[in-house]
């Protein structure tokens, strides 16, 4: 068919031996694998629990972690992606970046646009702001400042409402998470963005150096 996409299936006789299974598979390129990605209807709880249940395992190899909330929606018109940071998200934002480039490199995005959010508190914009831009001017981000907007969260705000304020119009938001959240929050981390459509949460495991 000429497809660039490898297809294999595997039975094992549980998720978390199923998990095991995948991380040891050798790369078919001739290099190791280094990331994973899996995918949950937004729909449907079980299966993201059981993610999270075996999320330690999976850290426990070298592996960036991509999870796919997917909706009815599906990606829409494929035409705007939408890229959140935040503070806390620093290390895993070269890599959402770089993933939104590749996505937009594909055929059926072609036309498409990135719009990357800055989501700070208000009483720490402008010093957060200072911050992003000596991370672009060092090209440690590899963004121009004019791509990125702004956004101020007030005190009594919940980030995730403003989220789903932004890019309930985008055919895919990608969104940053940390390990320690995934261990003392479990699947809330994932839940409560019901206003936008298909979600990429991206968990590096360790910053990306783009040149």
């Amino acid at each position: 068919s000429n497809s660039n996409v490898f297809l294999d299936t595997l039975i094992a006789p549980s998720f978390t031996q199923a998990i095991s299974y995948v991380l040891q598979l050798p790369g078919i390129s001739g290099k190791q694998n280094n990331m994973i990605l899996f995918e949950y209807n937004k729909a449907e709880s079980e299966p993201l629990s059981r993610l999270v249940d075996n999320f330690q395992l999976i850290k426990s190899t070298d592996f960036d972690v991509c999870i796919l909330a997917s909706t009815i929606r599906g990606f829409g018109s494929k035409k705007s992606i939408h890229i959140w940071i935040t503070s806390n998200d620093y290390d895993n934002a070269n890599l959402m970046i770089l993933i939104g480039y590749i996505i937009l490199g594909h055929s059926e995005w072609s036309g498409g646009k990135i719009k990357i959010f800055a989501l700070y508190p208000e009483d720490e914009l402008q010093e957060q702001k200072e911050h992003l831009l000596h991370l672009i001017d060092s090209g440690r981000l590899p963004i121009s400042s004019n791509n990125i907007e702004l956004v101020a969260k007030k005190e009594d705000q919940d980030y995730k409402a403003i989220i789903n304020q932004f890019s309930k119009d985008a055919d895919l938001t990608i969104l940053g998470f940390r390990n320690e959240l995934v261990k003392k929050k479990g699947i809330d981390v994932f839940q409560g963005f019901d206003n936008i459509g298909e979600t990429l949460f991206i968990n590096t495991n360790k910053q990306k150096e783009i040149k």
